[in-house]
């Protein structure tokens, strides 16, 4: 299937792009389907590349899954992956496990950042989110 300017225009980070920024990011996206209750991202690990979650949802996590120290959970559509883009060499210090089947979008990180310092708005939004979460993660936390 070709991944459109459409299908990134529901997502957060890509607010405020005009749709020839939106299709040359589309252009150097990978579609991917991840089954439920795998993992997509592990905990310990540099992050490679970013998702774009555009159908199911997701737990984040520390630890073990069965016995996490922080539960957070996201629904489509959302990206998951940010922190490695704030900083690429960056040990990914949660895991993300599929709570349903997921329908991803995939972009490398390095491809992300090249698009972060053309576009500043994808930069801003990005750093919004990552500020939202966080904020997130610590009120679940108290």
């Amino acid at each position: 299937m070709v991944i459109t300017d459409v299908r990134l225009d529901r997502f957060e980070c890509f607010r405020g792009l005009g749709s020839d920024a939106l299709a040359f990011l589309a252009a150097n996206c990978r579609e991917m389907e991840v089954p439920s209750s795998e993992l997509l991202i592990r905990e310990g690990q540099v992050g490679q590349d970013i998702y774009l979650l555009e159908e199911g949802s997701v737990c984040v996590f520390r630890g073990e899954a069965t016995a996490s120290q922080s539960h957070l959970f996201l629904e489509a559509p959302t990206i998951l992956g940010e922190m490695a883009m704030v900083d690429p060499e960056r040990i990914r210090t949660s895991s993300v496990i599929a709570l349903s089947d997921l329908r991803l979008l995939r972009m490398p990180i390095a491809t992300f950042l090249v698009f972060a310092r053309t576009y500043p708005a994808l930069k801003q939004n990005l750093l919004q989110i990552i500020s939202a979460r966080n904020l997130k993660l610590l009120a679940k936390m108290s």
